[in-house]
Parts: C-alpha cells; sequence; structure tokens
C-alpha cells in the first residue's frame, strides 16, 4: 500500500517536537480537532520543506564552477539519502539533476490532508501507539506494529516511530525517492521548469498509487484540501 521507508538526515533530527502529543480521540469539536492535528504537525513539515530547500541552493552552488566537480561529504550524503550514486567519475550534470529531481519540496497542506487521512485525523492505533501518520509499512518481523489483517498473505507491519519528526521525514524520504511516486515528481519537476508554484492540487495527482483506492483517493486529498486548508497554519 504504501511501500518503502528511506533513511532521513541524522544531522536534521536533532530538535524534537515541542508540543506534547494531543488526545486527538477526546476532541469532540471538529475545528478544534483539525486546527490541533494541523498545528501538530505543521512545525516539521516546514522545517524539512526549509532544509530541502537550503540544500537545493547548496547542490546548485556547487555545480555553478566551470569543469569536474570534486565529490565531498554533503554531494555523497545527498546521494545516498535520494538513491542515487554517485557516478564513478564523479557528480555531473545528469547526476545532480537527478538528485534536484529527488530533493525537492512537498506542499504542506498536501502532506497534512494525507496524514488525516491515513491516521484518522492522528486517532489511528498505528497514529496513537506507533506515531505512524502516514500508513507506512516494514517487511522485517518487530519492525512495527501487526496489523490486524494480512493482505493477499503478504508479510507486513505498521511502522513505528519515535515521534512525529521520524514519521514526516519518512513520509518525505519514500515520496521523494519511490518509484510508486515517479508521477508526483515528474509533476514538480515539470512545474519548477515552468515556473509554476508547486501546489498540493497539482501533485496530488501523482499519488494514485499511495492508496488502493486510485483516484478516488486522489479526489479525497484534493477535497480536503480545498475544504479544510483554513484550519491549516499559513506560515
Amino acid at each position: 500500500m504504501h511501500p518503502g521507508v528511506s533513511m532521513a538526515a541524522t544531522t536534521h533530527s536533532q530538535a524534537q517536537h515541542q508540543n506534547e502529543k494531543p488526545d486527538f480521540a477526546t476532541m469532540t469539536n471538529v475545528i478544534e480537532k483539525k486546527t490541533a492535528f494541523f498545528a501538530y504537525l505543521a512545525p516539521a513539515i516546514k522545517q524539512i520543506n526549509q532544509r530541502i530547500e537550503a540544500d537545493r541552493a547548496k547542490l546548485h552552488c556547487a555545480f555553478k564552477a566551470a569543469g569536474p566537480i570534486a565529490p565531498s561529504s554533503f554531494l555523497n550524503a545527498m546521494a545516498k539519502q535520494y538513491d542515487v550514486p554517485m557516478p564513478a567519475g564523479g557528480p555531473d550534470r545528469d547526476w545532480q539533476q537527478a538528485v534536484l529531481k529527488r530533493a525537492d519540496i512537498i506542499p504542506a497542506p498536501l502532506v497534512m490532508s494525507q496524514a488525516a487521512i491515513e491516521s484518522a485525523w492522528g486517532t489511528s492505533r498505528f497514529a496513537t501507539e506507533g506515531n505512524n501518520y502516514f500508513g507506512q509499512w516494514c517487511y522485517t518481523q518487530g519492525c512495527g506494529i501487526f496489523p490486524h489483517k494480512e493482505n493477499g498473505g503478504a508479510f507486513h507491519e505498521v511502522k513505528r516511530f519515535a515521534n512525529v519528526e521520524a514519521a514526516i521525514n519518512a513520509y518525505f524520504d519514500n515520496v521523494n525517492t519511490n518509484p510508486a511516486y515517479q508521477t508526483l515528481r515528474d509533476i514538480r519537476a515539470q512545474r519548477r521548469a515552468d515556473n509554476l508554484p508547486i501546489t498540493a492540487d497539482a501533485l496530488a495527482a501523482g499519488l494514485l498509487h499511495y492508496s488502493q483506492i486510485g483516484e478516488k483517493y486522489v479526489t479525497e486529498i484534493r477535497d480536503m484540501v480545498r475544504d479544510d486548508s483554513k484550519y491549516m497554519p499559513q506560515s
């Protein structure tokens, strides 16, 4: 359903979420619950997108000089995180463009809407017990929370995360590297090339394979972005 979880950059995982996790299940006021849920996710999403923008700027800067580019710890880390192997002859323009296509932002309204859908507004067993807000799986016994039902006999568990930051980091790495979401990355790169804003509505079309319900899932995300953005932090 939601395959793959890549590494999160350890140098950016130092800061812990300052707010204690709210008990969303006890919130009976719908507006209060939505506002609290989005506010809880927003700081980590903003931090990750800011980090990605900084990494993109650094990657552009590294290729400004004429002539061959020498590998560096930064470039090697980008190659590893975004699963784009370093060429034998060292980093070149094609490698840079391949990394830039993966190392890019995901609009906060899209991330928040998926989290709300996948975690039932933070009330699912996997969200409350394992900080898993995006339905991500793992495939080693003991790696997470065992689901109540197996799908077609294929083994998986629902991955457990230490905190909300780790879950959001894994979500970003998954969407930015997994082959299942190539369409999202293609849409995003084309909008970059056309100088168009990277919006949740546009990128939602690339999440067709995130759920078994396909187009219905894309519609659900777009509806939530349209209807619930007013409850999301705007900064």
